[in-house]
């Protein structure tokens, strides 16, 4: 929205000068080129920045700084793949749950008679044990990622 402001007023500006240029009273037309001159040397002196920068660029000036970014740049894919190989193997830990999880309850429903009690109990706490690991594990990845 503020883009379509700023554009809309530049091409405003634009007409006005340029009506007032052609069409306008000797003072609207003195003025408007006094506004034509001064762009031009506005976009004069931003030409010569950038050819001096140019220049200093090949010269070196930024070398150290286009460095630092590669090693930043180089350590943070690094990391990335670190916690990218972390985050794959916590979903693969979560998959493995997830299965054990079925599993036992498959096996409750198939045949619940012959099932020992205390070998359920303790089947139960495992699995809910490893689930609270693998959710401080996702915390964890998670905050890291950020």
């Amino acid at each position: 929205m503020i883009r379509l402001i700023f554009t809309t007023a530049f091409f405003l500006v634009v007409v006005i000068l340029g009506y007032n240029y052609f069409f306008g009273t000797a003072q609207e037309k003195e003025q408007a080129q006094e506004i034509f001159s001064k762009g031009a040397e506005v976009i004069g002196s931003g030409a010569n920045l950038l050819k001096s920068e140019y220049e200093k660029y090949g010269d070196g000036k930024y070398d150290g700084a286009l460095g630092n970014i590669s090693t930043i740049l180089g350590k943070l894919k690094e990391n990335d793949g670190e916690l990218l190989e972390e985050i794959d193997s916590w979903k693969q830990k979560k998959d493995d749950w997830e299965q054990k999880k079925l599993d036992l309850q498959e096996l409750l429903d198939a045949d619940s008679d012959s099932i020992n009690e205390e070998k359920l109990k303790k089947a139960f706490a495992a699995l809910e044990e490893e689930r609270k690991t693998l959710e401080n594990d996702g915390i964890r990845l998670k905050e890291k990622a950020k």
